[in-house]
């Protein structure tokens, strides 16, 4: 198989009366209506938010010496339908696994063929994901490739496959490969299988019937472990029809054993390793969906700088080259499919199930990846009896692709602890957010214990925590929802050390690691943007918190003195933070040269000068380690009159966290009876509870029982929150006691 680059040369239009059922240019649409265009690319931007319809065309020059002919498309943003000379040859419904089409015979004939891509990402009920935190960009935002092949080849077309399925595993000092082969070649085509190790040499080879599965024995394997070392194999696949050989492919494989336990966590290869993760979209500034591998490799310079163990690739499949990484670099992976709301219509079930499967079979030689997940917070809306039984039989399904991995997911954190979603799959994350969207920080430390004492059987951990931040705010009274850079570091110090703290916990994914868009956003001054990343979407700015997880997990020395935007300071005296991984740092003036102070790191990646003094002007300081080291940073400050207004927003509401004007949560609670931090839905399953709702808040019960966007699955305590305004006249204390008078049961 010989690949080429189709990249260039397309012509794009935009067409918004068009349906991709139905897809047709309008009559009187001229050629120079299209633009030129280079792949990637995407139609989105921040300015032009289109959903809809648009097509791609180009002319494909045939050559006389091609036998088979598939156009690659490594992702097309969200609904696709591929012509040939007006002639549809292929579709797709989904925007981020590979997909292939086969130019059929005939076609090949001819000396051009003018080919038409149209790709649609209107709303579409059909196609997961359905609802999400994050930008459905549209367009063929990655690469477009010409796979050319002989007569007989191994199936391109099986699921967006190479046509070998590897997977591999460890079996006490064995390492265990099985191959499943797809091949279009007539009864007796023949498959010579090599592993090679990374000195290039084989390690074992065997030749077998084609669509036949092999399983190989591989002794005493070199293995992939994590970040400690990951070695890699490399097999290789050639396909032999009546002795000639007419195709080869290649995989890169390791062995690890993988396991874990609810007591103790997640262990590789016999050894606990504690999932000290990020989060990540694929979006990047400016190019959104359309990166590069230069945007790409930049994205991962950055999480080796940080230290990272894990990667959470979310919340869909990601390029190839990011799993190609994680296996190169270790990191731990959990994959998952966009299933982010799960309604009862069938068809979209079938089409997260079918992602699912493009999901498993493309990635599974990767050993980086350890985690596959099924649903992300689908009890946003509910959590209901359907849901269980599709949630199980994507488990089942998952588990029959793969028996090899974990299956996981990631349950907002309204989910009871008995709810069937945390029975399904092998182990749970919880997206948490205490000190931001409600509650207190320390309010993990409570949570997490009660969910182990509940469930002590189930396996858990935090899939998801942060806050946004805009590194252009400060404070220095730093307060929940004021999206200063201060708060996202005081927020990181306090939560993280709980996570760290708990043995049973299998670990954390920090969400995220790099801002991202969102099309539904506008907060914390910036629209279309969540700003929970550790980096800016320009990937230019390290925000502070950055550094608290650097000092937490890499062994690169180093110092970074804390809120250096924060430059203008009208207080007479400041605290300097810095965080590092050394023992002890010192504080110097006048250049570096006078010593001030000395402080030793307080074990949690922090050392902090008390009291400084600041005179009017420019103040100048040098933390530097007293280690043999000795890495240092410098901060200028200037001492001002008054505080400076740019550093607050307007009206943010910043210190008015959810829980500040209702009771304490321990005060809500009767056992057995409902209460204002029972789900909306669990409410409207009740006609006595409603009925009661309606009496205390009718505009709000109003919305929710017409189910009219409000995520039934937020207690409503969170849901009455954000809706205050809507019922001004009632006591949530009052509307709590009326519900703690009705029983459950």
């Amino acid at each position: 198989m010989n690949k080429l680059s189709f990249n260039e040369g397309w012509e794009f239009l935009k067409l918004p009366d068009g349906n991709i059922l139905n897809p047709y240019k309008p009559e009187n649409f001229s050629e120079k209506d299209y633009c030129k265009v280079i792949l990637p690319h995407t139609w989105y931007t921040d300015e032009d938010q289109y959903r809809g319809l648009a097509v791609y065309w180009k002319m494909l020059q045939v050559s006389e010496e091609w036998q088979n002919v598939f156009l690659e498309f490594e992702g097309a943003d969200q609904h696709c339908k591929v012509f040939v000379n007006g002639i549809q040859i292929g579709e797709h419904r989904g925007a981020y696994s590979c997909f292939r089409v086969e130019l059929p015979g005939p076609f090949l004939t001819e000396k051009a063929l003018r080919l038409e891509v149209y790709v649609s990402n209107a709303e579409n009920q059909t196609i997961s994901p359905i609802f999400g935190d994050f930008t459905i960009f549209g367009g063929l935002y990655r690469n477009v490739n010409l796979l050319i092949t002989e007569k007989e080849h191994f199936d391109y077309l099986y699921y967006g496959t190479n046509g070998i399925i590897a997977s591999s595993s460890l079996e006490g000092e064995t390492g265990l490969l099985e191959i499943e082969s797809h091949v279009i070649a007539p009864d007796g085509a023949m498959i010579h299988y090599q592993v090679i190790n990374d000195d290039g040499n084989v390690v074992t080879q065997i030749t077998e019937l084609a669509n036949k599965t092999v399983r190989i024995q591989i002794p005493h394997p070199y293995l992939w472990n994590g970040k400690g070392e990951s070695r890699l194999y490399v097999l290789r696949a050639t396909l032999f029809v009546n002795g000639k050989e007419v195709d080869e492919v290649c995989e890169r494989i390791g062995f690890r054993s993988i396991k874990m336990e609810a007591d103790t966590g997640f262990y590789l290869n016999g050894r606990k390793e504690k999932i000290r993760g990020v989060s990540m979209h694929q979006d990047f500034a400016e190019v959104f969906s359309a990166v590069t591998k230069e945007h790409q490799d930049i994205n991962f310079k950055l999480i080796e700088e940080i230290g990272a163990n894990s990667l959470r690739l979310s919340h869909y499949q990601h390029p190839q080259y990011h799993y190609d990484r994680c296996d190169e670099e270790g990191y731990i992976v959990w994959a998952e499919i966009p299933m982010l709301k799960m309604t009862e219509d069938r068809e979209l079930f079938e089409n997260a199930k079918y992602q699912l499967t493009e999901l498993i079979l493309q990635n599974i030689h990767h050993p980086s990846i350890c985690f596959w997940g099924i649903q992300n917070e689908i009890a946003m809306f509910k959590d209901a009896p359907y849901m269980h039984e599709m949630c199980r039989e994507l488990y089942s399904y998952a588990r029959e692709l793969d028996d090899t991995r974990l299956i996981t997911g990631a349950n907002l954190y309204t989910v009871k602890f008995e709810s069937e979603l945390n029975k399904i799959t092998d182990m749970v994350g919880y997206n948490i957010y205490f000190g931001w969207y409600y509650g207190e920080m320390n309010d993990y430390d409570h949570f997490l214990d009660q969910f182990h004492a509940a469930c002590p059987d189930i396996p858990i951990g935090v899939s998801e925590y942060g806050v946004d931040t805009n590194t252009a705010l400060h404070s220095d009274q730093p307060a929940v929802r004021d999206y200063s850079e201060e708060y996202q570091a005081l927020y990181s110090e306090t939560v993280y050390r709980i996570f760290e703290s708990k043995d049973y916990l299998w670990g954390s994914f920090v969400w995220n690691m790099f801002d991202f868009s969102s099309s539904r956003r506008n907060e914390g001054g910036k629209k279309y943007i969540n700003q929970k990343g550790l980096v800016t979407y320009d990937r230019k700015v390290r925000k502070d918190a950055f550094y608290y997880y650097k000092a937490m997990w890499s062994k690169e020395p180093f110092i970074h003195i804390c809120s250096k935007r924060f430059i203008k300071r009208a207080e007479n005296a400041v605290d300097i933070k810095a965080y590092t991984n050394q023992k002890e740092a010192a504080l110097y003036g006048n250049q570096g040269n006078e010593l001030i102070c000395s402080a030793h790191n307080n074990g949690n990646g922090t050392v902090i000068f008390k009291d400084i003094e600041l005179l009017p002007g420019k103040n100048s300081f040098v933390v530097r380690s007293l280690g043999t080291d000795s890495p240092e940073d410098e901060v200028t400050f200037e001492k001002v009159d008054e505080k400076e207004s740019s550093y607050q927003l307007p009206d943010s509401g910043a210190g008015k966290a959810v829980r500040n004007w209702f009771l304490k949560e321990d005060d809500l609670i009767r056992e057995g009876y409902f209460s204002l931090k029972d789900s909306a839905y669990d409410i409207t399953q009740n006609q006595e509870a409603m009925k009661i709702f309606y009496e205390f808040a009718p505009a709000t019960a109003e919305t929710v029982e017409k189910d009219e966007g409000i995520p039934l699955g937020l207690s409503l305590l969170s849901i009455l929150g954000r809706d205050k305004d809507r019922n001004p006249d009632f006591k949530m204390e009052d509307l709590n006691h009326a519900l703690n008078q009705i029983k459950k049961y």
